[in-house]
């Protein structure tokens, strides 16, 4: 995306920052790759989140911890502040269905979308996030293990529209989050994707995949 807009800022918003890993890397990459010129939003409500979407969903015991106790996104603003990213990370504290409307439109180069993984979550957070993508960005997410092509359709199915977070799937054999496969499948269709994360670039209001990969044709 640098090479793309070289001269021009990167722009960037991050749904779900946790403790700042993520918005960390992408403050050092608009360093290295775009002279400094860009900005990250990080929209997070650092919440407790769990059995919201349905039946409940399985986080582990130490994040549902920081959640509870409110100390997440103090981690957070420690974590961005000891990195030196402070100054180019914009915190929006609240939820995304409330912050994405009010962002202008085409504004964003990239929109990264790692939030609530529970099915109508993810694909609010699409809906929501993909007008704000400029001609030529991506829109991405991570926690994509499995295609909707891969798997046990049915079950992945009943699943996710039951607010299932992490289950097995009998077909692959692998874990993987229902409600992130289901709705990518249902707003794209088939994506790219590189490890778990997944892409889409936008040309001419349409979308179309995007080599995130060498290993990918």
């Amino acid at each position: 995306m640098a090479a793309a807009r070289k001269g021009h800022s990167l722009d960037i918003v991050e749904i779900g920052s946790w403790l700042g890993g993520s918005a960390i890397v992408w403050d050092k990459a608009i360093g290295e790759h775009c002279d400094g010129r860009g900005r990250v939003i990080c929209i997070d409500s650092w919440e407790p989140y769990e059995g919201r979407a349905g039946i409940g969903q399985q986080l582990e015991s130490e994040q549902s911890r920081l959640l509870e106790a409110g100390t997440a996104f103090e981690i957070f603003q420690t974590n961005i502040e000891r990195a030196g990213a402070a100054s180019r990370i914009d915190v929006r504290r609240g939820r995304s269905d409330d912050i994405l409307p009010s962002l202008p439109r085409g504004g964003f180069d990239i929109v990264y979308i790692d939030g609530d993984h529970s099915y109508a979550q993810v694909r609010k957070d699409i809906s929501n996030a993909a007008p704000l993508v400029r001609d030529g960005g991506l829109i991405c997410g991570d926690d994509l293990e499995v295609l909707f092509t891969e798997c046990n359709q049915t079950l992945a199915v009943k699943w996710a529209e039951l607010g299932a977070e992490y289950v097995r799937d009998p077909t692959t054999g692998l874990w993987f989050h229902p409600g992130v496969t289901l709705a990518v499948w249902r707003h794209f269709g088939d994506v790219s994707r590189c490890g778990l994360t997944w892409a889409m670039q936008k040309r001419a209001d349409q979308w179309h995949k995007v080599v995130i990969s060498e290993r990918q044709p």
